[in-house]
């Protein structure tokens, strides 16, 4: 039988012909680390922030004693808060090393797939990251509602059933598709709705192509 491939294209995901998903899996953007490194708030000290971030939406520079690891998450620096611009309470941000992360106005920032460049949108409420290496929701408080056994999602759609893949890999491309494995679907409660398979039904049920 031959692979499923799954290909990279904008939102919204549902009116896809085809499964094609975002680009790449939450990944280090070294990139990022060639670019000017100006120090903010140095008298705070670098220790406890040694992590470097560029804001979205503001300016592509980098900055140094930015953020720091915490709990699986990440902890921004208050004289960074203070010069992002947050919408309905969260921010955007890139941190090396760690990929493209939502940030909520105490600091707390949670790293999410990543998507035209950007951080995964909120689609039904729930944003996609990861939780011991395979695909979770979050709300827009960060809050982890579903943690799942799968290796990739699609957001839930509009009737609250998300596409996933159980065994799929990334083909190394750039921009990165996911290919093989068994795919089915589920609904918000991570109950699955249509079984896993080597076949494309869920792919057509989820994006109601007959």
């Amino acid at each position: 039988m031959a692979e499923t491939a799954i290909r990279a294209g904008a939102l919204p995901l549902r009116r896809r012909p085809s499964r094609r998903v975002a680009r790449g899996i939450v990944a280090g953007l070294t990139a990022l680390v060639a670019l000017p490194l100006p120090s903010l708030g140095a008298g705070q000290g670098a220790a406890p922030y040694p992590l470097v971030c560029a804001y979205f939406r503001r300016d592509l520079d980098s900055y140094a004693h930015c953020a720091r690891r915490e709990d699986g998450m990440v902890r921004v620096a208050p004289a960074h808060l203070a010069r992002m611009r947050f919408e309905r309470g969260l921010a955007e941000l890139r941190v090396p090393g760690i990929g493209c992360l939502w940030v909520r106005r105490d600091g707390l920032a949670l790293p999410v797939f990543l998507l035209d460049n950007g951080p995964d949108p909120f689609e039904q409420g729930l944003v996609r990251s990861w939780r011991n290496g395979k695909v979770a929701f979050y709300d827009r408080r960060l809050r982890l509602v579903l943690a799942t056994p799968y290796d990739w999602a699609f957001p839930f759609n509009a009737r609250g059933e998300a596409l996933v893949c159980e065994g799929c890999r990334s083909d190394g491309w750039e921009p990165a598709a996911m290919v093989g494995g068994r795919w089915g679907l589920i609904d918000r409660t991570g109950r699955l709705v249509l079984p896993l398979a080597e076949t494309d039904a869920a792919d057509r049920r989820y994006f109601d192509r007959r």
